[in-house]
């Protein structure tokens, strides 16, 4: 399963990497196109933060380096090395933006009279709210790229059938075409049921998949 790169037209980078990983300057100097195309990306992203880019770059270098040593070339998995920290880099990047953006929006709505002698606040700050509230929870947004590796760290072939229990039939035909990366509208042509349909089972999938390996204890 492919993370979602905002870049038009572009894939995520396939931070190549054979053997042991080893944290330091000259490793962070090899990955660097990868670690910018990771920073562009989540610049880029709408809303744009075309000023946190260097901010973006350092974090995903800092990713990279503390993660980075948890990898396991030798794991039954088979998992490549961009397969284990491509994840483990937009989750950091995602939550910072989250943090940016819900940081940039309370400083408008402090900075901004909000309110107007009817005691009803104007357009703008509206739109900070709306702002504010729309901002996608990373944890859900990515929760499905995320079980990718965790799945395989305890051993995917034995937890994945006890969590599909909890899904019904028709959830585990989406969770598949999720796997295969597939779009909602393609997913909803395939299973021939509406959009909205399948974005509600969609989140459904990714619930009940979150509270299973709680359950489990595969994830805390």
């Amino acid at each position: 399963m492919k993370l979602k790169c905002q870049l038009r037209g572009a894939n995520c980078p396939s931070f190549k990497h054979n053997g042991i990983f080893h944290g330091n300057n000259e490793t962070v100097k090899r990955f660097l196109p990868d670690l910018n195309r990771c920073a562009e990306c989540m610049a880029c992203a709408s809303p744009p933060l075309p000023n946190f880019r260097d901010d973006f770059l350092q974090i995903a270098s800092m990713t990279l380096v503390e993660k980075g040593t948890a990898f396991n070339p030798t794991h039954k998995s088979g998992a490549n090395f961009g397969t284990f920290i491509r994840p483990r880099i937009c989750v950091s990047l995602t939550n910072a933006r989250h943090k940016e953006l819900l940081h940039q929006g309370r400083e408008r709505l402090e900075s901004s009279t909000a309110w107007n002698n009817h005691g009803a606040a104007d357009t703008e700050d509206a739109q900070d709210v709306g702002l504010i509230s729309n901002i996608p929870d990373p944890t859900t947004e990515l929760f499905v790229d995320r079980l990718i590796w965790d799945f395989s760290i305890a051993d995917f072939e034995r937890a994945l059938p006890q969590l599909l229990k909890d899904l019904t039939p028709r959830e585990r035909q989406v969770f598949v075409l999720i796997r295969e990366d597939m779009h909602n509208c393609d997913i909803a042509k395939a299973l021939n049921l509406k959009p909205s349909r399948i974005s509600y089972m969609v989140k459904q999938v990714k619930m009940k998949l979150k509270q299973g390996c709680l359950r489990l204890g595969l994830i805390e």
